[in-house]
């Protein structure tokens, strides 16, 4: 009944095993589709994640690490029982070699710098044993390939050595093995050259400072390599191997991690670089976020810019508008006295000479009217075209500005890739073609063309037919259409002077005449106006709006991916947390 129970019990745990592992394989390949979306993943951290997922199914890693000199390969070696690794004082390995099980010692190059060496080692039927390069060697490449083999390990076991027990650089080399949530123990090699007294002290230290790192008291094993491999050699278990300490570590390697431990392990590996990556990479998209936040700022200030530019033509244009009704008023006012004081039987002489009547009409009632319209019209203009200038201006500000700022921003690491170049090429791309504006502004050729513009709609309103004249002579034409209705008018009332009693009604019609020629030549005079400028704002709104496109939909589709990648990355890191709490309970 009992070997029953503990059978269901076992089936039970590797049914709930394969359970973490389905889950955690999934949500590593959730992570691996969302930093292919990201599209900047640094290759190490690629790699990485590739690594977890292939040796997800592997045989346990046991990744011995340390600074050259330390006694890694003795140690390996004393654990096998023979000299399986090369030995020295000087850096030795300079590859990753993998040591798994097989019936006859054979080495195969699995690729550059990694060695897989099989050994008949019972040890090596239950877990594969990693040496990896020392640290802290003259040869930079080695540590390099160390640090990058640190990902796929299931178990990390950090020596140091008694001479010069846990140096700076082995501070900081067991921070970046912390960073990927690796379970590590500690092994204080070569206690040989340590009297009882002293190993108590260096073991303090070394818990001490280990705890310091990793917030956390780590199991430490305190071994001469030496002695051991040379007792494993003679087959001799006296005295000597007593001394050197280690079956305490042989026998945590091979009876507390126990099956249910490794796999334990197994599953923790992989799902702390899963974390390791997911923290990364959400807290980059959290920056690339802030990032585009301060560019809709910028973006922000700039449509604030062009809708002042609006309102200000539209205050501006109805002033400069107001100031023409009211020349033409007085032109009207000074049109009914003339009628008034002209069309009059004392004034008959002068009526019959029409000429007189209308030079007198030209020179006391026009006058300098279309002098003062096309001043007031040019006046606006060079405001226009001033306004424009400006706009561009304060465009070419706010983007130099950012540009400036997005040269001091930082990407993490190695990551800044696709997002931060072509930010900084579209921030680039959109100043300089803003300074080439603004450099190349002829304010004269500007104000030619709107006025061009303006002459050209005024002639299309039916004021006059003489499309090629310029705005004075184009008003001129339209106050000599008004002459010639009033002209004519007078004609009439002299050629009907039989009657006098038609005068008034006359002199009533002339001026009723006038005053709608002048309305009408005011209408048109605001509505051709205001109808050009508010089409010359929009081209130049157009223009800007055109010029920063690229940039504005760049930062909106950034926006929307990011905050998609940000959701996915939390989603992530919350699901591994709740399956760490599952794999650890």
């Amino acid at each position: 009944m009992a070997a029953r129970s503990l059978l269901t019990r076992k089936r039970l745990l590797s049914e709930r095993q394969e359970i973490l592992h389905t889950e955690l394989r999934a949500l590593l390949e959730r992570l691996a589709a969302a930093l292919e979306r990201f599209g900047d993943i640094a290759p190490a951290d690629a790699r990485a994640l590739r690594n977890a997922l292939e040796h997800l199914d592997e045989l346990f890693l046991l990744v011995i690490v340390g600074e050259f000199n330390s006694g890694k390969s003795t140690f390996i070696n004393a654990l096998l029982g023979a000299r399986v690794l090369p030995e020295g004082v000087t850096p030795t390995t300079d590859q990753i070699t993998l040591l798994r099980y097989g019936d006859q010692p054979q080495d195969d190059l699995r690729e550059a710098f990694l060695l897989e060496r099989s050994y008949p080692a019972d040890v090596l039927r239950q877990l594969t044993i990693v040496d990896t390069p020392g640290t802290n060697a003259v040869i930079r490449r080695h540590e390099e390939l160390t640090r990058d083999f640190i990902p796929r390990s299931d178990l990390v076991l950090f020596m140091t050595s008694a001479d010069r027990p846990f140096t700076e650089s082995e501070h900081a080399f067991l921070s970046i093995i912390k960073e990927w949530g690796k379970k590590i123990v500690l092994v204080l090699n070569k206690i040989d050259i340590l009297e009882d007294t002293e190993l108590e002290q260096v073991m303090e230290f070394v818990r001490t400072n280990a705890r310091d790192v990793l917030s956390t008291t780590p199991e430490v094993f305190p071994v001469s390599a030496r002695l051991a491999l040379r007792s494993r050699i003679s087959d001799s278990y006296g005295s000597q191997w007593e001394a050197s300490r280690f079956s305490e570590i042989e026998r945590f390697i091979l009876e507390t991690l126990d099956e249910e431990m490794r796999v334990r392990l197994k599953l923790l590996s992989p799902l702390g670089v899963g974390e390791h990556l997911g923290q990364i990479y959400l807290t980059l998209t959290d920056n690339r976020l802030a990032t585009l936040r301060e560019d809709f700022t910028t973006l922000t200030n700039i449509d604030q810019q062009l809708d002042m530019f609006r309102d200000d033509l539209s205050t501006d244009v109805q002033y400069h508008l107001n100031e023409i009704d009211a020349i033409l008023l007085d032109l009207e006012k000074r049109g009914l006295r003339f009628f008034d004081d002209m069309i009059r039987i004392n004034r008959l002489p002068d009526l019959v000479r029409s000429e007189h009547t209308r030079t007198k009409f030209e020179q006391e009632v026009v006058g300098d009217v279309t002098v003062q319209i096309e001043q007031r019209v040019q006046s606006l203009i060079d405001w226009m075209v001033e306004k424009d200038l400006r706009l561009w201006q304060s465009t070419t500000d706010y983007i130099n500005r950012r540009r400036v700022l997005h040269s001091q921003d930082g990407m993490i690491g190695e990551v800044g890739g696709s997002f931060e170049y072509n930010r900084g090429a579209l921030l680039e791309t959109v100043g300089q073609k803003a300074r080439h504006i603004v450099a190349g502004y002829d304010r004269e050729k500007e104000s030619q063309l709107l006025a061009d513009e303006i002459r050209a709609s005024v002639a299309a309103t039916a004021i006059t037919e003489f499309g090629a004249l310029g705005l004075g002579a184009l008003l001129l034409a339209a106050f000599q259409g008004i002459l010639f209705d009033v002209t004519g008018i007078i004609a009439a009332t002299v050629v009907a002077i039989g009657g006098f009693y038609l005068l008034p009604a006359k002199r009533r019609q002339a001026k009723r005449t006038f005053s709608n020629r002048v309305d009408e030549l005011r209408a048109q005079l605001r509505q051709t106006i205001q109808r050009q400028f508010i089409s010359e704002v929009e081209q130049s709104l157009a223009r800007i709006r055109e010029a920063i496109g690229p940039y504005t939909r760049f930062v909106r589709a950034q926006r929307e991916q990011l905050t998609d990648l940000q959701r996915t990355f939390s989603d992530i890191e919350n699901e591994l947390h709740r399956l760490r709490a599952d794999i650890e309970s």
